[in-house]
């Protein structure tokens, strides 16, 4: 209605007609109205329907309807009815009372401080109120309140319809008045231990009357529920009102760890429970503390008219003094304690007492339920969780290989970077899969024929490799056969896992294995043999002196391959540290030839310097190991000679290139360079891994252990900088690395 009335508005509609429209829509909804109101069904439900009604004429937040069966005095039993939602503000009871002793329907802007809700403070909200007290006949019998976020939202239309509704409202109160007083006048007085008046017998006939109401339609109400916080929110608030308790709470009971949990709780002020918890945490505590605890042990309700009394009773706060406390209980055992405080020590007695236990059983199946279902919703929460995290790609197919579920890691693993497919389209394996990694799959019949195997052996489990390329990847996958409840086969689940990483890791340990058993072997059978001829037979000095310098090469041969070994292990532990110093690289590079010059009998040295050449901020040693390895690989992988070129040079953005990861300063760049055998382009990118060596003829015959590119790419990155190599087959390599240049600083300390 108030879409279309605004609609209305704004046509160039004649203003009678507009009106006449109006008056029609007003008509059918007070009509549906009555119907609603005098239909017979328990009156909760009854106003429940209006509020459902009313919230399609007028768009209000929330709404409450307050009724005296009686007389409207201080004392009198009231019965509350609240729509239901999920605005976590209270209502203002004095707001209420203003209202019912000002008499007028009033619209007006309020400003509530709302308190904590669930240990979070709420803002201060701004809304509209409209309070419409319902009088007839001289007496009140109730206020209606709706609450909204615009006091545009009561405009006079929305008044006027409250204002027709006030008689018809007045009319179910006083028919529910009468029934309660036929019923007091019907029940029999029961035997009470003290006298009571006639008059006392009556009211506790009418308001166990109205309890019987609250408890058949807050059933309907319960039945309707599954989701347990909404369902134990709406249990409270109902005790709530029914008792006229102050403040109350339900707690669930864990009985493997002994403890309450608190699930919801109102009226309290200020938070009640451990304020120091983490939000979204529940307070727990040992059942054998409070009343509560009490009823969870025993399974019995419990009153106390005055906590303060009961030293083995810890009050929830300060100000209260009544509590009741009664068990939910399913087959005999508690799920949960529903708690209710006052701070009038006379504000429960037996009727309460026999209410309350009422509820609890009527409360008690619907919250087995809830339960039920919140611990399937956690489990498929839970589950959900392992299979979004997995960092194993999986999908669950059916029968036809359609895809109808992955997680994240489905396509990450298959080295996609999002799903190969709209997720409102059908995605089949491997069809759709095949043709997203055409590019990649060097072997795609492969994968084709695993998935017809999966096809024609339901039953079997599958288990294949699958081989990518650009980037290099290897894959591991695994079809399970899935089935239903009922053992019927329903598809396969997929587990994708990438084993790129295994198969280096087993590779490197092979390389390792083979490597340095040849590496050792030869220098070991060398220095056994010449050592064993030494002791056996006397040789000529000059044969002696070949035989030990034979033997010194090939220990200190031994002495670099463990050296190599120890430094490889200490730069993986982080164990390498730089002893920097400013360095003049003109001087480290003059000793560093003098110790190469036995090894360039075949090769002529070149070497090109800046001038003049700034100092660099190094660790001397670690930068005369680098320029070592890269001098000596030079020499060993151009065995026909040649000529080997050492450049250094600072390194300026407008004339040398820097890779595009190099970090920003100020650099000095080495290069070596030689006419060597070269390396293939598709073994440059791996040249630095360790035990990786170049599988052909020459590698072989040349030897190695395949670990000095990749030491030295370590100790030149502890420097902050960065090494790269260009290379063509035949032609020669060029290796470049870049050092840090001392600042002004540096070189003054």
């Amino acid at each position: 209605m108030p879409a279309e009335r605004a609609a209305h508005r704004n046509t160039e509609l004649p203003l009678v007609q507009t009106l006449f429209l109006e008056s029609t829509e007003m008509l059918a909804l007070l009509t549906e109205a009555t119907r609603l109101l005098h239909n017979g069904r328990p009156l909760a439900l009854r106003v429940q329907a209006l509020f459902t009604l009313l919230r399609n004429a007028i768009a209000y937040r929330d709404a409450r309807l307050t009724c005296w069966f009686q007389s409207a005095q201080p004392g009198t039993v009231r019965q509350q009815f609240c729509a239901p939602d999920d605005w976590p503000y209270p209502w203002d009871d004095a707001l209420m009372r203003q209202m019912a002793l000002n008499g007028q329907l009033t619209c007006r802007l309020c400003v509530l401080d709302a308190p904590q809700e669930n240990q979070v403070t709420l803002p201060a909200v701004q809304f509209a109120y409209l309070g419409a007290p319902i009088r007839w006949d001289g007496r009140l019998w109730g206020i209606l309140e709706l609450r909204a976020d615009d006091l545009a939202i009561f405009d006079g239309i929305a008044q006027e319809i409250v204002a027709a509704l006030l008689p018809q409202l007045a009319a179910v109160i006083a028919e529910e008045g009468v029934s309660q007083r036929q019923s007091e006048r019907d029940a029999p007085v029961p035997f009470a231990s003290a006298p009571t008046t006639a008059l006392a017998a009556r009211s506790s006939a009418a308001v166990a009357r109205h309890q019987k109401h609250l408890l058949t339609a807050l059933g309907h109400e319960l039945e309707e529920l599954l989701d347990l916080h909404k369902l134990l929110t709406l249990l409270l608030r109902w005790t709530l009102d029914a008792t006229g308790a102050e403040a109350g709470a339900i707690s669930l009971v864990d009985h493997e760890r002994m403890e309450l949990v608190v699930q919801v709780y109102e009226g309290y002020g200020v938070e009640p429970f451990a304020t120091d918890l983490p939000h979204g945490l529940r307070h727990r505590w040992n059942w054998e503390v409070g009343l509560a605890g009490r009823v969870a042990r025993s399974g019995r309700a419990l009153l106390l008219r005055d906590v303060t009394q009961n030293p083995d009773v810890r009050p929830t706060a300060s100000n209260l003094r009544a509590e009741l406390a009664a068990p939910i209980k399913v087959n005999g055992r508690v799920l949960a304690v529903l708690v209710l405080d006052s701070p009038r020590s006379a504000a429960f007695g037996n009727e309460e007492l026999a209410f309350v236990r009422a509820l609890c059983e009527r409360a008690a199946q619907p919250l087995r339920r809830a339960m039920t279902y919140q611990e399937v919703l956690e489990t498929s929460t839970q589950l959900n969780q392992v299979f979004a995290s997995l960092p194993i790609g999986l999908a669950l197919l059916d029968m036809t290989g359609r895809v109808l579920r992955f997680n994240p890691a489905w396509s990450t693993t298959w080295g996609m970077l999002s799903p190969p497919h709209d997720s409102d389209l059908p995605f089949h394996v491997p069809l759709d899969l095949v043709d997203a990694l055409l590019p990649r799959l060097p072997d795609p019949l492969r994968l084709t024929e695993f998935c017809a195997t999966d096809q024609r052996t339901p039953d079997a489990v599958q288990q294949t490799t699958v081989q990518l390329i650009n980037p290099l990847q290897e894959l591991q996958v695994l079809s399970v056969p899935t089935h239903d409840s009922l053992g019927q086969h329903t598809g396969r689940l997929w587990a994708v896992s990438d084993v790129t990483r295994e198969r280096e890791v087993d590779r490197l340990k092979n390389e390792f294995v083979s490597i340095v058993s040849h590496e050792l072997r030869t220098p070991l059978t060398s220095i056994l043999g010449y050592t064993e001829l030494l002791i056996a037979r006397d040789f000529a000095p000059s044969d002696q002196k070949q035989f030990i310098k034979t033997v010194y090469d090939q220990a200190t041969h031994l002495s670099q391959l463990v050296e190599d070994l120890l430094g490889v292990s200490r730069l993986d532990a982080g164990k390498v540290k730089l002893n920097r110093w400013v360095v003049a690289l003109r001087q480290l590079i003059a000793e560093l030839t003098n110790q190469l010059n036995a090894q360039l009998d075949r090769h002529r040295l070149l070497i090109r310097l800046a001038d003049p050449l700034a100092p660099v901020y190094v660790d001397r040693d670690k930068v005369k190991q680098i320029l070592f390895n890269l001098l000596t690989n030079a020499i060993k992988y151009s065995p026909n000679g040649g000529e080997i070129e050492l450049v250094v040079q600072e390194a300026d953005p407008t004339r040398v290139w820097l890779p595009p990861d190099h970090p920003p300063g100020h650099w000095l760049l080495v290069s070596v360079r030689d006419q060597g055998i070269g390396i293939a382009p598709e073994d440059l990118p791996r040249i630095w891994e360790r035990f990786y060596r170049v599988d052909n003829t020459n590698t072989r015959r040349i030897g190695g252990t395949g670990l000095g590119l990749s030491i030295t790419r370590g100790l030149v990155e502890l420097h902050g900088g960065r090494i790269w190599v260009e290379s063509e087959m035949g032609k020669g390599s060029v290796f470049t690395f870049s050092l840090p240049v001392a600042t002004e600083v540096e070189r003054k300390g």
